[in-house]
């Protein structure tokens, strides 16, 4: 009974450790005097003739984090089904998990904001319209 105790003890301190190491790899981190720090990249957004710079943090989708600067992004069901908020990656990479592009589309470069997820730095964002990746999802 001990040694099933102790194994359980040990594979919680294990669990524990894991996610410990997971958290210090997290977005936000704290440093020395309070300070919160967030790991990011600039992400460069073109829409309807302006070019906008936001910071993305680890795990955040682009179309959130632009939102939430004020751009104007047309979007629906922040999902990655209705293809509202399309967009082609002009350069970068992009993690797009979840989305409905598919893979062909993806390898053109289009991409779904909602589900967008920066991989690198230098990400360069063209809106298009819904009827650009609809004809190219779909054909014309």
């Amino acid at each position: 009974m001990s040694f099933t105790l102790a194994a359980r003890a040990s594979a919680f301190t294990a669990s524990k450790a894991a996610l410990t190491t997971r958290s210090s790899k997290a977005s936000a981190r704290r440093a020395r005097g309070g300070v919160v720090r967030v790991d990011a990249v600039a992400v460069e957004i073109r829409h309807e003739g302006e070019t906008y710079t936001v910071e993305v943090a680890d795990g955040d989708n682009i179309l959130d984090v632009a939102l939430d600067a004020g751009i104007d992004l047309r979007y629906d069901c922040k999902m990655g089904v209705c293809m509202m908020c399309p967009a082609k990656v002009v350069t970068g990479e992009i993690d797009q998990s979840g989305s409905m592009v598919s893979e062909d589309v993806a390898e053109a470069g289009y991409t779904l904001l909602c589900c967008a997820k920066p991989e690198s730095d230098g990400v360069v964002i063209q809106t298009v319209s819904e009827d650009e990746l609809l004809d190219a999802q779909f054909g014309a």
